[in-house]
Parts: C-alpha cells; structure tokens; sequence
C-alpha cells in the first residue's frame, strides 16, 4: 500500500481532517459501503500515529474479507473505491470554506426551479458574506460575478428588463476577474520562456496594457499588482515597476490573498537576483528586505513550518549584506519552525557559514568536521564550506585530503545530477589551483584567472574570484 495513492493523500492530513472524514465516511447519505467503512475504521489509527510505513495489506484485507482468498484486483478496487470517497469528501470540505459558493449554488437553483420568492434573502445573505471577505482579488470578483449573473437571472425571470446598472457590475467583476487572470497568466509566459521554448504573443495584451496605461486600476490592488509584474519583465530597466510592485505590496497586503503576494514577492525576488546578475550588488540589500517583509508577514510558512531552502536563502543574503547581528537572530527566532527532519542539520550548516563569514574558522570546524548530512544539497555545501575555511586558514594538507574525498564523494553518490557534479567538482579543482598558485607569477595568475572565466560551471564562483582578486588585484 506504500504506493498507492490513498497512501500518499491520507499522509497529508491532519488529525482533524481525518475524524471530519470518519464522519463522512460513517453517513449514510455519502456512504453505503460497509466494506469502506471497515477499511478507513482499520486504518485510521495507523495515520493518526502519523507512522511513516504503510499499512499492511493482508492484515487489511483479513480484516475487510476473512473468509475470502486475497486477490490483487479486488484489493485495488477497494482502496480506489475509498480514495473515490475521499475526493468527494474533500470537494465539500472545500465548499464549506467558501461559503459565498454555497449560496451562488443555492441561487442557481432557485433560479433553475423559478422560485423568485426564495432568491432575495439567501443573496442578501451572500452579497454581506462576500463584503466581509478583506480580499479583493481574483476569488472576490469571480464570486461577484456570480452573484451578479444570478441577480440578472432572477430579474429576466421576473420580466423585468430595465436592470442596467446590475448589468454593469456584472461586467466590472467579470473584467476585474479576466484582468487579473489575464496579467497573471502572461507575467508566467514571459518568465518561463527564459527556460523554456514558450510563445510570449498573447491575444489582447497589447491593448489591455494601453487600457491600463491611461486607465490605471486604482480600485484593485491585485490588478495593480500583476500590471507591475508584468511590466517588470517586459520594461527591466526601468525600475520604478519594481518600487511600485514593493509599495503596493506595502499599502495593501491586508487585501491580496496569500497566493498573490507570494506571486508577487517571487516575482520581485527573480527581478532583484536577475539585476545582481547583472553585476548592480546594491539590490542585495533589495532581497534581504524583501525576505523581512514575508517574514513579517508570515508568508514563507506551509502550514507553519518555514522550509530549509528558505532559511539557507536568507542566511546567505543576510551574511552578503554583513548584517551579522540581524543574521544569528534570525537563526535562533526560526529555527523551531524548521521541520523536525531537517532542524539539527540546517541550524548547525547555516551556524558554520555564520562563522565562516565572520572569519571565525575555528568554530567552523567545530561545526562541520564528522557531521554526517543525509540531504545531498548540505553535504555538498558543508564540504565546500570546510574547503574554504582550510583555505583560509592555510591548511593544505587537509584541504588536499578534503578535496581527495570530495571527488570521490561526486563520483560515487548517484543522487547527485551530472550539473551538479560538475559545478562542484569544478569549485574543488579552482580552490587548489587559487592554493597552489605562484602569486609572483602574473601570467600564471591571468591564465588561471581565464579558465575560471571561460569555464561554465563553477560553485560559489564569487568566492574563487573574490580570492583571486585578492591574490592579483586588477
């Protein structure tokens, strides 16, 4: 069962989602299956536990079928049959955070069965649902709409024909929802053809980036904030889209959902990373504020854990920007929001290049020497990291006998992708090199200084360069 993909969603829920789902397993409206309910009764002390192997499938099956020889195609049948049931479970579980859809349903129906009488107080009560929601986004214009084309059904019903001020807000919610859809969906078209062979001509988007030129949208922030994507992507030099992405961002994050500020804030950190690319360093500083504005925020959390990936990201900006003090107080505030998994590991590495960068080698050291890593991505980085500081320290002896275990280390993991292994096999065989190297010897130097520049893939190239600048400075 390891595999299967009721596994894999069951795995994913919390200890309240699984008792809701007991109970919608347990109804005689959702379910008739006794077998199903046998099934979930089973298995669902084994997810509660929130064990990490699968269930046993003769146990299951002794429990579902005693009397009955296993066969593998009726066992299929009954856990897809339960996934089947949970899918449904989770289309009303959905349905019920979104109460404003609840009524629109309701006011389809109404409409469908013509009972005029029913409709006025079940959309009085949807239209001061949908007031209350803080978001003016995608969601709130879409369930405007809705609502709107459900008035206007009731009205045609009525025979009353003169409704064109309701006809006009049914249009201004469509057109705010097909905006901000429009902008979202090109601002992906014009970022991913970097990567990928994607046409970036878009039917309309000439002319819906006139209209809102000459027509900015004042009353929708999540417009406003797609729009400036957009023009980030498509007008890069010119940063006053980047100062107006931060400060809408600034001005009215209470009314974007979290998906579109997240939108935004990724958006804004590629923009910055692209300009330091570019050689302007200063938009360093831009992506360390940006990473305190979602830390303020709460943005960077999944369910209130903060990813490793995250946490090495913004120790590395922080470290870049020399903003030691800032740096240890971000380990220490966040470290209990790191997955249990990964805590220990991600602490202790990220404390090591705290070290390293305050040049006090010897509690690197500490840290990273016999620390054993199970994520590829910290193993190679803490050895990187140790290579640096030996070179730093003058160590040659183990820094050659690092280096001789790190190649054997890329030749042999087979997790690690061919890029990879050529990006760090490259970082170990430059650090030698900048080692070894007669600094008496200019042409040594410039050659060396070459081969760096000409060769592709380097890890932590800042690093090699920065030393060999200091070994022959230009």
């Amino acid at each position: 069962m390891q595999d299967t993909k009721l596994h894999v969603l069951l795995g994913r829920f919390r200890i309240y989602e699984l008792n809701r789902l007991q109970k919608f397993i347990l109804s005689p409206y959702h379910n008739e299956d006794k077998d199903l309910v046998r099934l979930y009764q089973y298995i669902l002390p084994f997810y509660k536990e929130g064990r990490s192997d699968a269930p046993d499938r003769n146990k299951i099956w002794k429990k579902i079928y005693p009397s009955l020889p296993y066969t593998n195609l009726k066992f299929a049948r009954l856990l897809s049959d339960l996934f089947k049931k949970i899918e449904g479970f989770l289309a009303i579980e959905k349905l019920r955070q979104r109460p404003v859809d609840e009524n629109t349903l309701i006011l389809e129906t109404y409409n469908d069965l013509r009972l005029g009488k029913h409709f006025t107080e079940p959309y009085l009560s949807a239209l001061q649902k949908l007031s209350r929601q803080p978001h003016r986004d995608s969601d709130f214009h879409y369930q405007s709409f809705r609502l709107n084309a459900q008035q206007n059904s009731f009205l045609e019903n009525k025979k009353e024909r003169a409704t064109e001020k309701n006809l006009m807000q049914t249009i201004e919610s469509l057109d705010n929802f097909y905006l901000i859809n429009k902008l979202r969906f090109c601002a992906a078209v014009l970022h991913y053809k970097h990567f990928l062979s994607v046409r970036d001509e878009t039917i309309l988007l000439k002319e819906i980036l006139d209209y809102l030129q000459n027509n900015p949208p004042l009353g929708s922030p999540a417009i406003a904030v797609y729009h400036l994507i957009l023009l980030t992507l498509k007008e890069p030099d010119d940063e006053s889209h980047f100062a107006g992405l931060k400060q809408q961002l600034a001005d009215h994050s209470e009314q974007l959902e979290l998906s579109t500020q997240l939108d935004a804030l990724d958006y804004a950190l590629n923009y910055c990373i692209r300009k330091i690319n570019s050689g302007q360093v200063r938009y360093q500083n831009e992506v360390l504020s940006l990473y305190k504005y979602a830390l303020d925020k709460e943005l960077l959390y999944d369910k209130g854990i903060l990813s490793p990936w995250d946490y090495k990201n913004i120790t590395t900006i922080a470290l870049r920007n020399k903003e030691y003090k800032w740096a240890v107080s971000f380990l220490d505030k966040y470290r209990d929001k790191l997955p249990k998994a990964d805590r220990a590991n991600a602490y202790t590495f990220n404390q090591a290049r705290y070290y390293f960068a305050t040049r006090k080698f010897d509690k690197v050291l500490e840290l990273l020497q016999g620390v054993e890593y199970s994520d590829v991505f910290y193993l190679l980085d803490s050895k990187t990291t140790l290579m640096k500081t030996y070179y730093e320290l003058g160590e040659y002896q183990p820094l050659q006998s690092l280096k001789e275990s790190f190649r054997i280390l890329l030749r042999r993991k087979k997790l690690i992708s061919e890029q990879n292994r050529a990006n760090y096999g490259n970082f170990a065989r430059f650090a030698m090199k900048l080692y070894r190297v007669d600094v008496k010897n200019k042409a040594q130097l410039t050659t060396l200084r070459k081969e760096i520049e000409r060769t592709g893939n380097v890890a932590d190239r800042g690093w090699i360069l920065e030393k060999l600048y200091e070994l022959s400075p230009q």
